[in-house]
């Protein structure tokens, strides 16, 4: 009846859904999945059905409050042989060390058998059921008529999950992780942030770490290519072999094993949707960078890129990784500790991106601006004479004219007044400005 044509129907069956939930608390969680198919359509109702809407939502707040992160435990067994006596789990705590008293009250027990019985079974109904709701917002993110909000609360549904169910979420992440990816191509900037939010959490979970390298080392014995696995075809152009580990910077926390599958599945993605990459991909990466550590995220990056095959794609994600690295305020510390290189960490990390941003001419320049390594910027511009001139090279060029005239760059112009010091960072401009149609 909560899907009933006749909105009264509808309202008084979702109205009593409300007060079951509220009511019965966790006595309901069982029944989760059912609920979920009801109320989940009814959040994207417009203000013709705005009563049933808010009911709706009272339910699905009212729910998902109903999840603790005791339900991550292993799945309690409807009746235990012990507990045919009669025994409850509190009892059997009490006296797991006194072998004798468990059979001084072996009776008393015994005589109370009945009514333990029941609690033994009204406890075991009290039991998560994540399989079922799990298929039920899956079920939804595929649907491509669901409406916005309904998409929103899925996914806020996965991400509540993830926080106090991880470990028995993480068995369901292979076969999430697909469609959480496809979700980034939504038109809604809220969905995307919040999928991203899930994204994040997966990438970064401790829980992750031990079913995600169970999930990746058996990756290469499974017939069906997930969308989560590591590609390990020769032919395949991302990457050529299985990483063995996320090598990330000593400075930065350790991801699991996830982060690492998550940035090559990204790239994946953006190479096979330029589209995706062209108007959302700044935005994803920069959301990343608060979500997730910065520094990490260049740094997996830049060594999936190093081994990309497809050099025009490799250029061109390089390019969009510049452009956020030298303008958005999310990674000014990354800027600064790259603009010193004062630490063993900060050089390992500059060698690393250093390496992938050859993939674009002008992007190295840049980094080299960045890293005040003005005579490399000179030596490599002296070599730009060599290169075809185009009119996206002409266009690369001139933004970094632009870039250099911000804020960013002011450490950069102030040394232009100490000359002696700073011969090649003079010789390195005029180059550029030479580079440029007068």
């Amino acid at each position: 009846h909560c899907q009933s044509s006749d909105d009264l129907i509808q309202l008084t069956a979702m109205t009593w859904m409300r007060e079951f939930i509220q009511l019965a608390g966790r006595v309901m969680l069982p029944y989760s999945s059912g609920v979920l198919t009801a109320v989940l359509p009814c959040l994207s109702y417009d203000d013709r059905k705005k009563s049933i809407k808010e009911v709706a939502n009272v339910c699905n707040q009212s729910l998902m409050k109903l999840v603790m992160p005791e339900d991550d435990g292993d799945f309690l067994r409807p009746i235990m042989l012990p507990q045919l006596d009669g025994t409850t789990d509190e009892q059997l705590s009490n006296h797991k060390d006194s072998a004798d008293q468990l059979t001084n009250n072996a009776e008393d027990l015994s005589s109370s058998s009945n009514a333990s019985v029941i609690v033994t079974i009204n406890r075991s109904q009290v039991v998560l059921d994540l399989d079922g709701i799990v298929l039920v917002l899956d079920r939804h993110l595929h649907d491509t008529v669901t409406g916005m909000m309904t998409r929103i609360s899925v996914l806020k549904w996965l991400y509540h999950l993830y926080i106090k169910t991880p470990r028995k979420m993480f068995r369901h992440t292979d076969s999430l992780f697909p469609m959480l990816l496809k979700t980034l191509s939504d038109e809604s900037d809220e969905v995307i942030l919040k999928d991203l939010e899930v994204l994040a959490e997966i990438a970064s979970s401790p829980a992750g770490q031990t079913e995600g390298q169970d999930s990746f080392e058996s990756s290469g014995s499974q017939s069906s290519q997930s969308e989560l696995q590591i590609p390990i075809s020769s032919s395949t152009p991302l990457i050529s072999a299985r990483p063995r580990t996320l090598e990330c910077s000593p400075s930065t926390p350790t991801m699991n094993s996830y982060f690492f599958k998550f940035m090559i599945n990204l790239l994946k993605r953006f190479n096979s949707e330029k589209r995706l990459l062209e108007i959302r991909g700044a935005f994803i990466i920069r959301q990343l960078c608060l979500l997730l550590n910065a520094e990490n995220i260049f740094h997996s990056m830049a060594e999936i890129l190093l081994r990309e095959e497809d050099l025009k794609f490799a250029s061109t994600m390089v390019q969009t990784l510049n452009s956020i690295l030298l303008t958005s305020t999310e990674l000014f510390q990354l800027r600064n500790q790259l603009k010193d290189l004062r630490t063993t960490e900060s050089c390992s990390l500059f060698c690393c991106l250093y390496r992938s941003w050859c993939h674009n001419p002008v992007a190295t320049v840049s980094l080299c601006f960045l890293t005040q390594n003005y005579k490399h910027a000179y030596d490599l511009i002296q070599k730009f004479g060599d290169l075809e001139v185009t009119i996206d090279f002409l266009t690369e060029v001139d933004k970094l004219v632009q870039l250099i005239e911000c804020p960013i760059f002011t450490y950069l112009r102030l040394q232009l007044l100490d000359v002696e010091n700073n011969p090649y960072l003079i010789k390195a401009l005029y180059g550029v400005l030479m580079l440029l149609p007068q």
